[in-house]
């Protein structure tokens, strides 16, 4: 068969039976492991290169071999992402694993679709192969390439490709898994520093935030749809910026202005490498803080140190952070009534018999 080489797809069967897990495994183990995996399906089943990516049209971030380098930042630059007629192969990677282009183009379509005329053709590529897996409802695709002269993906080597689906599927099951669990651990881990953290992904949707940026939720803060929202103003364009995918200028830090309370600097700090998680699609850090205001220890300390429970802990922390006990009773959907006796076993669990004396106390621990 012109362009088939026989030898390399040979070993990619016997990697299934064996290797080719066990790279799976260490995989989700370290997830920095995922480009040589794409590297090594490349090569061993007879392709240019190979690109990972989830078919939702809106993410991209993606793994690509260095072979696709550049047809790859082509692809998502100039927009193809959002009308790639590859797309059309979808419904068949969900219903069998693998899609190829013979499936859904026909020749003359071929010679005449810029995808294929512009896009492919400048980069020397044609034949395609997508092993498409679910991970948590998103479909992925293990995106194969060709050149004219490899030739297309034949039947037999299809089949053997489709097996790669349900592998994939667990690994990138498993790896999310772990991301997440990863990013919950760095949003928790600024707690220690009494810094305020969030996560998001990269169309602005929060993945994780910690109590500490919580508590900075209310009238001028607070969470739609998903993303951090204020009412209007520059913050709420720089806000809204972060919810683009792509192309959005570099924003270092946004000030959220409160009509009650001294602003909220929040600083931008992008993720990179193997911080971001593959498929947790983390994107963007946000470390907030007041300016000028006392630091506050973080409310796991507040329960170790004075055996608070963990309402007493975080109703003990926004006190001191300057608020009201009837604010702080509406923030955390509480009566006053519940307020008032928390805050007095606060006291007797602390020897404060006021509020400033408390509030000495609780940033004490944070210097």
């Amino acid at each position: 068969m012109p362009g088939l080489n026989t030898a390399l797809f040979a070993r990619l069967h016997d990697d299934l039976e064996a290797g080719f897990q066990e790279d799976l495994e260490e995989a989700v183990v370290d997830p920095a492991r995922w480009p040589d995996l794409i590297e090594r399906v490349s090569l061993a089943s007879g392709s240019e290169g190979a690109l990972l990516l989830r078919t939702d049209r809106t993410a991209l971030n993606a793994l690509t071999t260095a072979s696709l380098a550049e047809s790859s930042k082509r692809y998502f630059e100039e927009g193809w992402h959002r009308e790639d007629h590859r797309f059309r192969g979808l419904p068949m990677m969900r219903a069998r694993g693998i899609a190829v282009d013979q499936d859904f183009t026909t020749p003359d379509e071929i010679a005449r679709l810029p995808f294929y005329q512009d896009l492919l053709a400048s980069s020397g590529l044609r034949w395609f192969a997508g092993v498409g897996f679910e991970v948590k409802g998103r479909l992925w695709c293990l995106a194969l390439q060709r050149t004219v002269a490899q030739g297309l993906y034949e039947p037999h080597e299809q089949a053997r490709l489709a097996t790669l689906s349900p592998l994939l599927r667990r690994a990138g099951l498993l790896t999310a898994m772990i991301e997440q669990a990863r990013l919950a651990g760095l949003a928790e881990a600024f707690d220690v520093i009494a810094r305020a953290a969030m996560i998001l992904d990269s169309e602005g949707r929060a993945l994780r935030w910690n109590a500490a940026f919580g508590a900075l939720f209310g009238p001028d803060l607070k969470l739609a749809g998903g993303r951090l929202a204020v009412e209007e103003g520059e913050a709420a364009r720089q806000l809204e910026a972060l919810s683009r995918p792509s192309g959005r200028a570099p924003i270092s830090a946004i000030v959220v202005a409160r009509r009650d309370a001294a602003p909220i600097a929040i600083h931008v700090v992008p993720l990179v490498g193997p911080t971001r998680g593959l498929f947790a699609g983390a994107s963007t850090l946000l470390i907030a803080s007041v300016p000028g205001s006392a630091p506050v220890p973080a409310a796991t300390v507040l329960q170790t140190a004075y055996r608070l429970t963990p309402a007493e802990a975080r109703l003990a922390q926004t006190l001191s952070g300057g608020l009201t006990l009837a604010e702080a009773a509406s923030r955390f959907a509480i009566t006053a009534a519940t307020a008032r006796s928390q805050l007095k076993a606060i006291f007797a669990k602390t020897g404060a018999t006021r509020q400033s004396d408390l509030i000495r106390l609780v940033t004490g621990l944070a210097r």
